[in-house]
């Protein structure tokens, strides 16, 4: 009798033999774990609630040491009352008038009240001036050496 020779590894009986070498094995269905994490996510993102950060209530300066304004050279800087997109304005306050003037000549004027021994120079600031513009202030001030530089605060207002 003739044996019939198969192209595919087979029993005597017809059935394929599994592979023993190269260890192939099943893969393995990661789908429903997928599903499953998508849905833990979406289940979170829903049911959480966002917040706001709250502003942090920054403490009072208890240790500063003030700064005798009759001795000291006052910058106001303000808005002209245009809202937050009004232009900042610069005076500086000499002989209780404030004078409106630019940062070149606020640097000729602290120079001048340096020259006449009057170091410290006092910075007051709105809350509505932009921080960028408070900074470019302080760097016309303190242009001049042997400028002390201070910024003049307040205290927040108890209700």
């Amino acid at each position: 009798m003739a044996q019939n020779k198969s192209l595919f590894n087979t029993d005597d009986d017809g059935w394929k033999k599994k592979s023993t070498t190269g260890g192939g094995g099943d893969d393995l269905d990661i789908t429903p774990m997928i599903d499953v994490t998508f849905l833990l996510l979406i289940f979170f993102m829903v049911t959480s609630t966002m917040q706001a950060t709250q502003d942090s209530d920054v403490p009072v300066a208890r240790h500063g040491v003030g700064v005798d304004t009759r001795g000291s050279s006052i910058v106001l800087v303000h808005n002209d009352g245009n809202g937050l997109n009004g232009t900042s304005v610069v005076e500086f306050k000499e002989a209780g008038n404030a004078v409106e003037v630019t940062l070149e000549e606020l640097t000729a004027r602290i120079r001048e009240r340096v020259q006449g021994g009057v170091m410290d120079v006092i910075i007051k600031a709105d809350r509505g001036v932009p921080h960028g513009f408070v900074q470019e202030v302080t760097r016309a001030v303190t242009e001049v050496d042997g400028v002390k530089f201070y910024i003049g605060i307040e205290e927040k207002k108890k209700n």
